[in-house]
């Protein structure tokens, strides 16, 4: 099995609603990390990113201990890498603050990823990936192409702090995916949803991305679960999944990623999309109980250990 996974690599300083003070790698990071733990050895996985000279060899250690991956895609640039500071104000909620993203990947740069069975699109600053290399990319490819939102539905305001704003070129991207992820904030923005609206509100907002183009959506809803959309034959069909409950939750960065890697992993060896979708809902639970990426390599044993 072969994935890309496309978009930045941060690095992340977080203040965690509870816990210590952390510096990780951050961004697609996650994303990497989770395919290269959940696969076998024998998958290769292919990130793609411009890397800042000042983090080039960091991402590299954190990565090199990994035989599934191809790290053939990660280009090094004579600038500073996109830096972003993370401070929770609750247990699910965040002011993130933003330094320069890096320049946008290329058709060029996505080019290696033509004959991969999926493609992870995890949209870490907005503008890692430009519209018309997306669209050319995926004009070129069969591969399943996963589009994670998450920063396009953000803008930056003079100080760096990012803040919700649908972009004008919304439907524009979605058209173009199979799967989309957003998470509730996102949908809501996309939307035109306030968060005084009732949840169950985005459940014409799901069915809406389905008549875009995908054939699956995900809307993550943090305490409350998640809902799918899919098709099973012609029929358009949505569920609701509950909250995984926890005691021990500490930090929510990289959930999206978990549950992306995850449902990818899940769905490519059960053609299920119910099943996938349950199990990425319990990697995104997992990863709740640790801070940042630091026990990501262990989430073989702590899926056994929790017993789901």
């Amino acid at each position: 099995m072969k994935i890309g996974v496309v978009g930045t690599f941060n690095r992340d300083i977080i203040l965690p609603w509870q816990g210590e003070k952390a510096e990780s790698i951050g961004g697609i990071y996650f994303s990497v990390l989770y395919l290269a733990n959940l696969l076998h050895p024998t998958a290769a996985i292919y990130p793609i990113a411009n890397l800042g000279e000042d983090f080039y060899d960091v991402v590299i250690n954190g990565l090199s201990d990994y035989k599934n991956l191809r790290l053939d895609g990660l280009k090094r640039l004579a600038e500073k890498n996109t830096q972003v500071t993370l401070t929770y104000t609750s247990q699910h909620e965040r002011d993130e603050f933003i330094s320069k993203p890096m320049p946008p990947l290329g058709f060029s740069e996505l080019a290696i990823l033509q004959e991969v069975d999926a493609v992870i699109f995890n949209l870490i600053t907005g503008t890692d990936v430009g519209l018309n290399a997306l669209r050319k990319f995926c004009q070129s490819t069969n591969a399943l192409i996963y589009l994670d939102f998450h920063s396009r539905a953000l803008g930056i305001n003079g100080n760096g702090k990012r803040f919700y704003r649908p972009p004008v070129d919304w439907q524009d991207w979605i058209e173009l995916v199979d799967v989309l992820q957003l998470n509730e904030m996102e949908a809501r923005t996309l939307a035109g949803y306030s968060t005084d609206q009732p949840v169950e509100i985005l459940v014409e907002f799901g069915k809406e991305v389905l008549q875009l183009n995908p054939s699956v959506c995900h809307i993550t809803l943090g305490d409350k679960g998640s809902y799918l959309f899919y098709f099973e034959g012609e029929q358009m069909k949505h569920k609701k999944f509950k909250a995984i409950s926890l005691t021990n939750a500490v930090d929510a960065i990289g959930c999206g990623d978990g549950f992306a890697a995850a449902y990818l992993m899940k769905y490519f060896s059960t053609r299920d999309e119910v099943k996938a979708t349950e199990f990425a809902n319990q990697v995104a639970a997992l990863n709740c109980t640790f801070v940042g990426s630091s026990r990501i390599n262990e989430i073989q044993t702590l899926i056994k250990e929790a017993n789901f």
